[in-house]
């Protein structure tokens, strides 16, 4: 392992982290000098959040991230250089290999088990950005571990995930602080269009994952833009998880799964409890996002047709 690249991303992390915070920090304040922010707990379980998922990297970052992207990377298909257009095409790869996992944590429950916790928070400001799960080091890592192989520079792809973090701090920032930038939709996912992805009214469910670009949501359908007269309602379906309680945002929807499994006769319907989408179950299909969303369309154009 190159010694010279550990110790630049040491560094860069290290600046990374005391950015992210200071940013978060700032926020906070104007919120609260403002008087616009409704939980301060919430904000600080988000932080606990961060403290808690950070903990695996500081063990096995090192041995099992770079040291696995460092053997990609000397088994490269390609050798790329560090032109400018490199970086722009490492930035544009590394941002649908976000949007393909982020898709899945949506859509394969064990990974929903792990993305959920994010999506537990009640109100939209940047601590929201860190709040994540314990076992995040499972799911996520995966955007950056095999980009390698295409012959980009670990330490390339470290940068732009960097960068590509910090501006998904600003994808959370409160709505009383910033609001629709309908000029920037057609390219950046904004931070409207992120408010929708966190919301659980029923016309956004599953909708927005990208994390820099809108265009990969435009090409494969899950675009939805933030509608004048449906404000965002954030936090889960179902009242089963307190947002405030650290405990509970990591753990409930772990026991629910494996209530689930337990409770499923089949070997076969075990398994797809764990790989099928979050509220499929064995006896009648469930009932999922996508119903949930065309059900709320289908009403919206029903209610608009009797009013016309």
């Amino acid at each position: 392992m190159n010694e010279a690249i550990q110790i630049a991303l040491e560094k860069s992390q290290s600046a990374s982290g005391i950015l992210i915070i200071t940013l978060v920090v700032i926020e906070w304040i104007v919120l609260f000098l403002t008087k616009k922010i409704e939980s301060h707990k919430e904000g600080v379980v988000n932080i606990l959040s961060y403290v808690l998922e950070s903990i695996p990297y500081i063990f096995f970052g090192k041995i099992l991230i770079l040291g696995t992207m460092m053997w990609v990377y000397n088994h490269r298909l390609f050798t790329l250089g560090y032109e400018w257009y490199i970086w722009v095409l490492a930035y544009v790869l590394y941002d649908f290999m976000f949007y393909a996992l982020h898709f899945l944590g949506h859509k394969v429950r064990f990974f929903w088990c792990i993305h959920g916790v994010h999506h537990t928070a009640e109100e939209m400001k940047m601590t929201v950005a860190v709040r994540g799960s314990f076992m995040i080091f499972i799911h996520m890592p995966h955007t950056i571990l095999w980009l390698p192989i295409l012959g980009f520079d670990p330490f390339m792809i470290f940068i732009i995930e960097l960068i590509a973090n910090l501006y998904g701090l600003y994808e959370h920032v409160s709505e009383k602080l910033v609001g629709r930038q309908t000029w920037l939709e057609g390219i950046f996912i904004t931070p409207s269009l992120h408010r929708v992805h966190h919301a659980k009214n029923h016309k956004y469910l599953d909708t927005n994952y990208g994390e820099t670009f809108s265009i990969w949501d435009r090409i494969f359908g899950t675009m939805q833009v933030e509608l004048k007269d449906e404000k965002p309602v954030y936090g889960l379906m179902g009242d089963s998880i307190n947002g405030e309680s650290l405990w509970q945002i990591q753990i409930v929807l772990w026991k629910e799964l494996w209530s689930d499994i337990k409770t499923a006769p089949r070997f076969i319907d075990k398994i797809k409890y764990l790989i099928m989408p979050p509220g499929w179950n064995h006896i009648d299909g469930g009932k999922m996002a996508k119903e949930y969303r065309s059900e709320a369309w289908i009403q919206d154009e029903i209610i608009n047709t009797h009013n016309n």
